[in-house]
């Protein structure tokens, strides 16, 4: 069985960025949740530390981490 395959980095960094706007802090850290699944997680004040995007590299949820911008990022992270 194989995982399902994660969103366009693309789009996933509109997400986090629509995410931020809505007062969600994102962590500067990348998590490997799968064999081949990696993801951004943050905080969001009604739920608390949650995944927020899942990328299919770890390549590309650092690359999508990176072009957010630094004021995006919890401050203990940044």
């Amino acid at each position: 069985m194989t995982e399902p395959r994660a969103e366009d980095p693309e789009d996933q960094l509109h997400f986090l960025e629509d995410l931020v706007e809505e007062n969600a802090s994102i962590a500067g850290d990348v998590v490997q949740v799968g064999e081949h699944l990696w993801a951004i997680h943050g905080f969001i004040a009604v739920d608390g530390d949650v995944l927020m995007a899942e990328f299919d590299t770890y390549e590309e949820a650092t690359t999508v981490l990176g072009e957010l911008p630094a004021r995006s990022l919890r401050s203990d992270d940044a």
